[in-house]
């Protein structure tokens, strides 16, 4: 029946600004429009949609690294905060803000012990 996710969306009250944060990070723009945007990540598309009255949330979008380290130095270089990685038992997460405030996770399978 599904073949595979299409879009995951985040609702955005800042188009140009959220468009800035993607692209850098490493993100590539396919889209970008006043309304619409979408961003590539591999086989996945990150669609950001307009809307003035978005309040911030935890996406749940989790980014897989395979270094978790190497990914959380290389966001705050780019003056992203974003928490020390942490052992849920299944690997490692941390996570960071966009400009707005949505949370989003970064994840690395394994555990450190």
């Amino acid at each position: 029946m599904f073949s595979r996710v299409g879009y995951v969306i985040v609702f955005v009250r800042d188009m140009n600004l959220m468009l800035n944060f993607w692209r850098n990070i490493g993100l590539n723009v396919r889209y970008s429009g006043d309304e619409w945007s979408e961003l590539e990540l591999d086989n996945l598309v990150l669609a950001l949609h307009k809307d003035t009255t978005a309040n911030p949330k935890d996406t749940g979008i989790v980014f897989q690294v395979k270094d978790i380290g190497e990914a959380v130095e290389r966001l705050r270089e780019k003056g992203i905060e974003v928490t020390d990685p942490q052992d849920i038992g299944v690997g490692l997460e941390a996570l960071f803000k966009d400009p707005e405030g949505n949370t989003y996770h970064i994840f690395q399978s394994g555990s450190s012990t």
